[in-house]
């Protein structure tokens, strides 16, 4: 299988970052991708990768997606990070843009963090999900000393399932016609995973 074959081959992680790593964005590495900070020249990328089929399985992302909905994501995430709620990475690969990664609604007082991205389908199953979800969680960790991290998904969306369980994450709970999206209630299905070093 490709994304097992790619796993294979990374080498071990390498973030790059300040001592205060919440006053300056970092960047995170693998074999695999990079993760950086937004730039207002992603915005047309952004808006050409948010198709129908991925917004299919994300709850506060408009269709068709504009530019300026780019715009406005870039902007209201560098302010969320000035006020160190939230750090939002662009995902590369090859050397392009191809997917958002971020740790929204940080919880420096519980340790907590929620996990949420999205990746254009012409970049599906080829484990850039996977890799970046493995850099953002060992980030959260070993940097920001983080105790939990959590990500809630709609049950239809069986390969993003399949990609929280590769890192780890379990299973919590499922929060039972919760969410009303293309005329009908979805369920939504909550993962979580702990940092066991801070034990």
């Amino acid at each position: 299988m490709l994304v097992e074959s790619i796993r294979e081959q990374q080498s071990r992680k390498v973030i790059h970052t300040s001592e205060d790593t919440l006053n300056k964005f970092p960047t995170l590495k693998s074999k695999l991708v990079r993760l950086r900070q937004l730039r207002h020249k992603d915005m047309q990328t952004m808006a050409q990768l948010v198709t129908e089929q991925v917004v299919r399985y994300l709850v506060h992302v408009p269709y068709p997606y504009e530019i300026e909905d780019a715009r406005r994501f870039i902007n209201k995430s560098r302010r969320n990070f000035q006020l160190k709620k939230e750090q939002t990475f662009a995902i590369e690969f090859v050397g392009n843009l191809v997917g958002v990664i971020s740790l929204q609604k940080i919880d420096r007082v519980n340790k907590n963090a929620q996990i949420s991205y999205w990746i254009g389908k012409s970049y599906w199953n080829l484990g850039i999900a996977t890799e970046s979800i493995n850099l953002l969680i060992h980030y959260a960790f070993c940097v920001l000393r983080l105790h939990k991290v959590y990500a809630n998904v709609l049950n239809s969306n069986r390969a993003s399932i399949r990609v929280l369980e590769k890192n780890g994450l379990k299973k919590e709970g499922v929060l039972k016609h919760s969410l009303y999206k293309d005329d009908k209630f979805h369920d939504v299905v909550l993962y979580y995973k702990l940092n066991r070093r801070l034990n």
